[in-house]
């Protein structure tokens, strides 16, 4: 489990991404504070990843995940670093992960001062885990390419984000992504209401086209009917001589 808020939040920030990332792959499961337990028949290990992401098993609520009976390793594990259990992390757990068949391995080092460098991947060689080269900026970021996952994982104002290559954007949490759909339907409701004003704005001008017409036609019938008035009256007159 995590220890402090800081890696439960890394843990939880990667989980939304992928968890939506993978929300439409009924065969993608992205699981988080699981039992990952692996047995042959000279070993058997047990051990609790922070996250990992499995292709190609149902993507289905799991108490824990037995690969024997899933009949499928994880594809890729992330760890995110604590003081309690950091040590491990290139240590028994990077052997278990490569034991176990596991082809990416990732460690990130929220808080710093545990790890160095503080984000690295790791993928599976002939076996054998060889660490993935990465770039850093002169701002301290970091980032590595995850072949596994299609993303690139990068460290940067002191966060791990996921960088989708294909697309060209950062993948987004649930609140974030629900964020930008109610900026998105806010402007769209701002482009129909200046739409609707623009409209009402030509009906006041057509309307006040019609009224003055009215006034003219109105002025025009007054007109009208004074000289017909008058025609009667001469009419009138011209009978009386």
């Amino acid at each position: 489990m995590p220890e402090n808020s800081s890696q439960a939040d890394t843990v939880h920030e990667q989980r939304d991404m992928l968890a939506t990332r993978y929300v439409g792959a009924p065969d993608t499961f992205v699981g988080t504070d699981l039992l990952l337990s692996y047995k042959d028949a000279q070993r058997k290990e047990v051990v609790a990843p922070d996250l990992m992401v499995v292709f190609g098993v149902p993507a289905k609520i799991r108490d824990s995940y037995d690969v024997r009976k899933e009949g499928k390793v994880p594809d890729f594990v992330l760890e995110v670093a604590s003081k309690g259990t950091y040590r491990n992390d290139l240590g028994s757990k990077k052997d278990k992960y490569e034991w176990m068949g596991v082809r990416e391995y990732c460690v990130f080092d929220p808080k710093g001062g545990m790890h160095r460098p503080r984000l690295q991947l790791f993928r599976l060689e002939g076996g054998v885990y060889e660490r993935v080269s990465g770039r850093g900026g002169p701002d301290g970021s970091l980032a590595v390419t995850s072949e596994t996952l299609g993303l690139e994982l990068r460290f940067e104002d002191d966060r791990l984000r996921l960088w989708d290559p294909a697309a060209q954007e950062y993948l987004l949490e649930y609140q974030e992504e629900h964020a930008g759909r109610l900026k998105e339907r806010a402007g769209r409701l701002k482009e129909c209401a200046e739409r609707l004003q623009e409209r009402a704005g030509r009906l006041e001008e057509r309307a006040g086209r019609l009224q003055e017409r009215a006034g003219r036609l109105q002025e025009r019938d007054k007109r009208i009917a004074s000289e017909q008035r008058v025609r009667d009256l001469e009419t009138r007159l011209a009978g009386l001589k």
